[in-house]
């Protein structure tokens, strides 16, 4: 058999196991598992991480606290992936395949979503693993059109059928393609999508993401910080009660502040180290805290959101490590409940995805869809901090209520926050002991 051929029988598999339980309103993969509390939690072993391995052939596969189907999830693989298990099934009850113990904890039943049958197909075709150490863990597209969402046809060979629409500007994580017939019998090539289904791919455009990142604070960088989000912005030569025009400044220039000003009519001036200043209506100003929420305490880890500024500063305890710029709903101050506004509010950190898999792509952005928001850190409040890397507009407002961050900045909280994701998996959903908060004020 050859390779394209070999290539074609693994994707058009991986589709078909991946899509099993679509219906035609676009539900995919096994529901998540119900929270229950009930039975007890057996203490194994530590699978090694050497040893034998699982691999989920599911877009979303549940891993349980203890071996029951009703069992609390404490996080999920995502097809493709390979974790470490233990050499026998703990149990086979409500689970045919049986219940494997995974690393570093958890169950996962081995069957429809996860297989120890390490030559499976879906293995093969998903074998694309997310690339954590990059801003961006998958090649993103972008379509340049409304374009159909394919699924393989199981009654065709080598074929595909329209089961959905993408729209224009719509951003999607690709990790494979293939090549086959579309319900008009044209052969095309087409991009594999992260849950199975296919989009040409002469309707794509790659999506790079903004290259904009924030500043880390050391004894040598510190707060305060200007940050310019705007275009035609200029340094000032401030002497003697008057402002005289100097050099531009490029737009998403971040510049050091003395903490000194200085006032020219009804206008503040920010002096930079270099002497010269710059307009504070021009610029965003980050600067030290001199009061603190009552969390603030040791090594706490926490998020100090503003609103209104569209900044955003990582803290341990009172010690300021990162800032950076986000984009908050686009209505600002308004009520989230009835329109696109940020809720404030202290928030735990109660779940990580390195995609958000399970998110509605309609619900990211207004007018296109957005699959496999990158770098997910998910609140109490059910809101996400997550990755955009469709836009370059940060510290203005714009989403439809969370808090977006630049591509590299998303991967910087995301790895910083706790809790920590398991080698592996793709998300956790229980909370750890120790969680970061996002304080999310005016």
């Amino acid at each position: 058999m050859s390779y394209r051929a070999t290539t074609t029988l693994l994707v058009g598999w991986a589709a078909l196991l991946l899509l099993g339980g679509c219906n035609g309103d676009g539900e995919k993969g096994p529901a998540l598992a119900k929270a229950d509390e009930d039975g007890e939690i057996p203490s194994v072993p530590i699978p090694a991480e050497n040893g034998p391995k699982l691999g989920a052939i599911a877009e979303v596969v549940p891993v349980l606290e203890r071996p029951s189907p009703t069992g609390r999830q404490l996080g999920y693989l995502h097809a493709g992936a390979l974790v470490a298990r233990a050499e026998q099934p703990y149990s086979k009850q409500g689970c045919e395949g049986g219940w494997y113990p995974i690393r570093p904890r958890g169950f996962v039943c081995a069957g429809e979503a996860a297989t120890t049958d390490l030559t499976h197909p879906t293995l093969a075709a998903m074998a694309l693993a997310p690339k954590l150490e990059q801003p961006l863990p998958y090649t993103y597209a972008t379509a340049h059109k409304e374009t159909p969402i394919f699924e393989r046809d199981a009654e065709r060979e080598n074929a595909v059928k329209e089961v959905g629409k993408l729209r224009r500007r719509s951003v999607i994580a690709v990790v494979g393609s293939w090549s086959a017939l579309d319900p008009g019998g044209n052969m095309q090539r087409l991009a594999l999508t992260t849950n199975g289904r296919f989009v040409r791919a002469t309707d794509l455009e790659p999506s790079k993401g903004s290259t904009f990142q924030g500043v880390e604070l050391s004894d040598k960088v510190d707060l305060p910080l200007a940050f310019i989000v705007k275009r035609g912005i200029r340094y000032w030569d401030v002497e003697k009660g008057e402002a005289e025009k100097l050099g531009p400044i490029e737009y998403h220039s971040i510049i050091p502040l003395t903490g000194r000003f200085r006032t020219v009519g009804p206008l503040k001036y920010w002096a930079t180290p270099d002497n010269k200043y710059i307009r504070h209506r021009d610029a965003t100003v980050v600067r030290k805290r001199n009061a603190w929420p009552n969390f603030a305490q040791g090594d706490q880890k926490w998020i100090d959101v503003s609103i209104v500024t569209g900044t955003a500063v990582m803290y341990e305890g009172r010690k300021a490590l990162f800032v950076t710029l986000v984009s908050v709903g686009r209505d600002r101050l308004g009520d989230p409940q009835t329109s696109a506004s940020t809720a404030q509010g202290s928030f735990e950190v109660v779940g990580k995805h390195i995609t958000a898999a399970k998110l509605d792509p309609k619900s990211v952005e207004e007018h296109f869809d957005a699959y496999d928001v990158p770098y997910a850190v998910e609140l109490s409040s059910g809101q996400l901090l997550h990755g955009a890397s469709w836009h370059s507009r940060f510290g203005i407002e714009r989403s439809e209520g969370n808090v977006q961050l630049s591509p590299a900045d998303a991967q910087r909280v995301w790895q910083w926050a706790e809790p920590e994701v398991p080698s592996q998996w793709h998300g956790i959903t229980q909370p750890a002991e120790r969680r970061t908060i996002v304080h999310i004020r005016k």
